[in-house]
Order: structure tokens, then sequence, then C-alpha cells
């Protein structure tokens, strides 16, 4: 079997170590993959795939001359069987390559946004691929007429635990997220200052783009945190910095999968994030400290909880990360996909929702 990997150019910067465990789990199932990116964004780094890459920006000749030149650098190389497609700006794209190249469809549903996409009938014969039970259900209750698989994204948890909150060096805060809901990031903020405000050595660390959409460099100049703050560019996927921080917050709740997440659970990071009822990883208590994403006290009494009772916050991150070994290995994801792959392909397979 031979797949096609598309990813736009938000999903492949964000999610690169996703799309680089999926690369290597297939491989060795036997899979040859060719991964597509644009050409500004790096593929992953596991080098088993073919890399090809198509223009960025170029929006004078449009989608349907990008997807002739990807379908031009990989034809040569035999019949590609599936066309995965990872990132909403690229269904279009992918359709037509899908099309171009006789290949089954599959589009990855990550986010809320996309699943009233899925339901019109832009996607005829496409197969979607929904990482997380929540958003399968969402995309049934949106159109029965769907053809939805669950594949629940899945990573590597590492043998030993992160030591988080150590005595004897500052503790460290890494915020995630777009900075498109700019009320709930402001308010998480503020909270992480109230926070700060009890833990005068605390570390806080922010994406440099969350941080410009959201306007968190005024929020943090009125309340006195531009001496701890970092802003650090594309902090999502620098994966070496940020799971090396004590605490992970995430003040959006976009319905957004992120591996982010599942890797800060896995690793014993302490997580405390908005509730979000499509991501059914968030289960307080247990991986998370859960809160309303607008409540700015609320944010504030979590992390300040976990900074005062370091033992509790270890505790949570244990928890956490026994979740992610059990619930959402990487290995399990791999399987997953190279099952919905087969079905697609194999000559008995009837595209109905179940």
């Amino acid at each position: 079997m031979r797949v096609l990997i598309l990813a736009d150019g938000l999903f492949a910067t964000h999610e690169r170590a996703l799309l680089s465990r999926l690369e290597v789990g297939l491989a060795d199932d036997g899979v040859r993959v060719v991964q597509a990116t644009p050409e500004d964004v790096p593929a992953s780094a596991a080098g088993l795939a073919e890399a090809v890459t198509y223009p960025a920006g170029l929006w004078t000749l449009g989608t349907a001359w990008r997807a002739r030149h990807i379908k031009s650098k990989v034809a040569v190389g035999g019949k590609i069987d599936v066309v995965h497609v990872f990132g909403g700006s690229a269904w279009k794209m992918g359709a037509m390559v899908a099309a171009t190249l006789e290949s089954e469809l599959v589009l990855e549903v990550w986010r809320s946004g996309l699943v009233a996409r899925a339901a019109t009938n832009e996607w005829e014969d496409a197969i979607f691929m929904a990482p997380d039970p929540a958003i399968e259900r969402a995309m049934l209750q949106e159109s029965q007429g769907l053809t939805v698989r669950l594949a629940p994204w899945g990573v590597l948890t590492p043998d030993e635990a992160s030591r988080i909150l150590e005595a004897g060096r500052a503790p460290s805060l890494m915020m995630v997220g777009s900075g498109r809901d700019g009320e709930a990031t402001r308010a998480a903020m503020e909270g992480v200052a109230e926070a700060a405000a009890r833990m005068p050595d605390l570390l806080v660390f922010v994406d440099a783009r969350e941080a410009a959409l959201a306007g968190l460099w005024e929020v943090a100049r009125r309340l006195g945190l531009l001496g701890r703050l970092s802003l650090i560019e594309d902090l999502e996927g620098r994966r070496d910095l940020l799971l090396r921080g004590d605490i992970l917050v995430q003040p959006e709740a976009l319905g957004e999968q992120r591996t982010t997440l599942l890797e800060a659970m896995g690793t014993g990071m302490a997580v405390v994030a908005a509730r979000d009822p499509l991501v059914s990883t968030l289960i307080d208590q247990r991986t998370a400290i859960v809160v309303d994403g607008r409540d700015r006290a609320a944010w504030g009494d979590a992390i300040a909880g976990l900074l005062a009772d370091r033992e509790r916050a270890r505790r949570l991150g244990a928890s956490a990360r026994e979740y992610v070994r059990e619930e959402r290995p990487a290995s399990a994801y791999v399987r997953a996909v190279l099952g919905v792959y087969q079905w697609a392909t194999s000559a008995d397979a009837i595209k109905f929702t179940e």
C-alpha cells in the first residue's frame, strides 16, 4: 500500500510529531508513505517517508494548480491508494489530488469547525477520521450519512516521568493555544498573574503568536508580569522546551485536538485547561484541573493551588500519565489508521455509517 499524507501549513507546524509517529508506524507495517507539506514548512524529521512540497501562498495560481503540482510529484512512484489530509485548508486540494489519482480520500476532522463542513455535499465518497470519540459523536449527530471512522490520537509515554516542581529551582508554566479566543486567553493570563503574586519565582512561557492575537503583552504589563514572561515563537512545536515545564495551561475551549495536551499529560506535567466537551481526554481531577475558561478567579485558584501543594500537582501528573499510557498510546493510533486504510481499499468496502 502507498499512502499520501497531505498536511496544510498550520497542521504541519504544530503537529509535526504526530505526523512523524504516524509515518514511522505505517512504515513498520510495510506501508509506503509520501508526505506532502507546504514548501515553507519542514516535513517531519522521521525520514522514512518520501517528502514532497507544494507551493505556499500562491493564491493567484489556485488550488487546482497546486493539486496538479502534487500529482506530478507523487504519480511517478506508483499508485497512491489513499490520500489522507490533515488540516482543513488542505481538504479541497486533497480531494482534487485523490480524484486525479483515483485514490481513496480520508479527511481528518481535528477541530469542531470542520464538523459542519464535513456534512456538506462537497466531499463525495470521503471517509472522515475522528481523532476523539466526542468528535465522532458530533459528526454522527450532524449527519447520519457521513462515513466516520474513529482513530483516537495517541502519543509515546516516556519511560520516566518528568520531575515537576522540584525544590531548588524556579517553577515554570507553559501556556499554549491559538489566541483566537481572546477573552478566555486573557482571563487565563490574569489567573496566572494572581498565582505569580503568591509565587514570586514563577517563570511564564507563552506562544508568541497566541500572545499577539490575544493582546497578552498589555495584560502582562498591566499586571506587572513582564519580568517573568517569555514569548516563544512556535512554542507548541517546540516540544523539547515545552515538555520541560511543570504546569501546562490551555486557556481555550475550541473543540480542537492537540497532541501537546497528550504529551504534557504523558510526561507527568500538571495540566490546567478550559472545559471543552469535544476533548474527551480532559477529565477533571484525573488528567487535568478543568475550569471555566472565562473565570479569572478559577484560573488563579487552580494554578496557585498546584504551586502551593506540589504533591497534589505530582499526583495529578502521575494520574494523567497513567491515563495516556493506557488509553492513548501511539501504537493504537497507528493500528486504527491502518485499519481504516485497509477497510477503505478493500474490494468489499461499503461506505455506510455504522
